[in-house]
Order: C-alpha cells, then structure tokens, then sequence
C-alpha cells in the first residue's frame, strides 16, 4: 500500500478487505502472522478468540487466502443482527501486521468495518495505532470514540533498575509486605483465585454474572495448558490470602486478574507477588501490561511501579433502527451510570 494522502479517495483505489467468519479463517496462517506481527499480543490468536468470542470473525487483506493484514471482529448475535463487542478478558484488538501500518490500511479497514456492521457496542484498538486513529477517526462521523489508557512498566532492564524506579509508598508498601513473611506458590487451579474474588469483590461490585467466572475458569485452564499464563498465590502458612494471573506470549506479560482478602490487602501481598514476578520476568520480557480499569486510585498504583501510561482508542456505533437504537441507548445509559457507581466504590488494589 502507498503512503496514505486523502482518506475520501482511498476506497475505491485499494481492494477492500474481504469479511471470513470463523471457520473460513485457516488457524495456522492466521497464527504465524499474528506471531510475525510488529506489535504481537495474546488476544488475537484463534485459541484465545475461540475462548473469550465464539463465532468471532475477521477482515483479511488481501484477500481471504492471503493474510498481510488481519483484524479480529469479537463478534455476537443480538436481535438477528451480528453485532462487535468487546469481550472479557480482551484487553484490545485492532490490526496486525508483519510491517508497519499505513494510514491509507487503517483508512481501508475502518471504511470495511462501518460498511459491514451497523452496531458497535465497543471495540478497542491496540496502543500502538492510538497515533493513526487520532487522524482517522475524524473521517468517520458514525463512529463514537472514546480516549482509554492502561499501563506498561519496561522489563527489559534489570531488576535493581526495575525497583530503584519504584515510587516511596510502593518501596514502603513492599517493606510492610516483608513483616507478613509471605510465601508464594505457583499453581493450575484457578479455583481460590476466583473464591477470593467471589468472597471480597463481587459483593462491591454486584451483578457479576456467573458466566464470567466459568470464562476466567476456562481461559485459565486453556492458558496454562498452552503454557502461555501463570498463577501464583500469596499465603501464611497453609492459607491463601491473594492470587494474581498472568499471560505470557511474545515476551509480553498482562495481569489479567488479581483478588485478595482483607488480610492480603493489608500485608500487601499483591505488590509482594508482582514484585517477586517482576525479579524473574525483568530481562526476560519486554512489556508489562498492568490491564488498567479506568480507576484513578488503582492507575496510581499501578505507576507507583515505575508504569507509563499508554493510550487507546475504544469506538461505538449506533445505527440501529427505531426503536432498536432508542432502547439500546438507553441501556448503555444505564450502563455508564452503573459502572460509574460501581467505580466509586471499588477497593483500592
């Protein structure tokens, strides 16, 4: 593809991307690319979509038997209309490429993605195509976006770089850590994890669906047996306290989900675990990916860590029919009010 010039004359001069649903996607060369792919991450490979997305499907360029350029579609029924939403445990998609990007491919994919879906209820993009989309989005009015971030802390130095780069109340905390004599133990059961979880956050949150938990079940057990993931627990004595998970692919490491009791937040034995993650991980991967919620008190955490914030783009559209549209505003209305709520009164990590 050329350099991208202007986006209203790029449509009709490079082929469209051509739209496979799940089983016309051929897993090995889908996979290889992925692998290849200047920004490789976890989420975009089948095993994983297979998970998190049943029945997602794909835009491939340039053709459905050649992949250059791929973007999964998380992809749902809803009132007999295929519909893109952002699934759990999946951070951000977007494109996936060998080489670098072009304004003119995004330009073409994201006039392919309007064109084939009239319901978004959410998709996130990669950090890294947070500097094309800035200027792209712009052409495309329909689109609703909205400005997420997360966090990264860089693993490629050494591990007394790491933590000289810690701020003072997480060289603190780690100190308080040590008075709880914390054991860890790596494990292949995800099942005291999500029991934490259960006992000392739902209850705050509430309406956490029972399916979501059966997912993080199954995405755990897939994870580990693909040796892509790890679980570790904090513990005095025989008793668990605290649990984080890990995925691993690319030299990338995510904390996909954590959990602890009372006892485990006050000994602080989630920065006891991630501290001792990061002593072994530190040179080993490049990039740490903290999976930050929109939550000041849990980012300011995560960057007492020595973490940089990364920006993403997240876009909605809406172009159901009356009086489909009216209602599912009024649902995502809902939503935002009750996610706010909800917010305001998660725990401090």
């Amino acid at each position: 593809m050329k350099p991208y010039r202007n986006s209203a004359a790029t449509s009709s001069k490079v082929q469209p991307p051509a739209l496979l649903k799940r089983h016309q996607i051929d897993d090995q060369a889908w996979n290889a690319l992925i692998e290849r792919s200047e920004y490789p991450v976890i989420y975009p490979y089948t095993w994983y979509l297979d998970c998190v997305s049943p029945g997602w499907q794909c835009l491939v360029w340039p053709s459905a038997q050649n992949y250059e350029i791929v973007m999964p579609l998380p992809v749902k029924k809803r009132w007999g209309l295929a519909v893109v939403q952002q699934p759990l445990f999946c951070q951000y998609l977007g494109l996936f490429s060998e080489s670098e990007l072009s304004e003119e491919a995004m330009a073409v994919f994201l006039e392919s993605l309007s064109r084939h879906f009239i319901y978004i209820s959410s998709y996130d993009f990669h950090p890294r195509h947070t500097p094309l989309l800035r200027k792209l989005t712009t052409f495309h009015p329909e689109f609703e976006t909205t400005n997420k971030s997360t966090h990264w802390l860089n693993l490629k130095k050494p591990y007394t770089q790491l933590a000289y780069g810690y701020k003072k109340d997480r060289k603190n905390n780690l100190k308080k850590s040590k008075k709880y004599r914390w054991d860890w133990i790596e494990s292949q059961d995800a099942g005291p994890l999500i029991t934490l979880f259960r006992k000392n956050h739902a209850p705050k949150i509430k309406n956490v669906k029972e399916s979501a938990y059966q997912l993080l079940s199954d995405l755990a057990s897939l994870v580990l047996e693909k040796n892509s993931g790890i679980i570790r627990y904090a513990r005095i004595g025989p008793e668990i306290h605290a649990g984080v998970m890990v995925l691993e692919e690319n030299g990338m490491g995510i904390y996909i989900f954590n959990a602890a009791d009372a006892v485990g937040r006050k000994g602080n034995a989630r920065t006891f675990l991630l501290d001792q993650y990061f002593r072994e991980a530190a040179g080993q991967l490049r990039t740490f990916d903290f999976e930050s919620p929109e939550v000041d008190s849990i980012s300011a955490f995560y960057e007492s860590f020595g973490a940089e914030k990364r920006a993403f783009f997240s876009i909605k559209k809406n172009e159901l029919p009356f009086p489909l549209r009216q209602l599912q505003n009024f649902r995502r209305g809902l939503m935002i009010w009750r996610e706010t709520s909800l917010y305001a009164r998660s725990a401090k990590p």
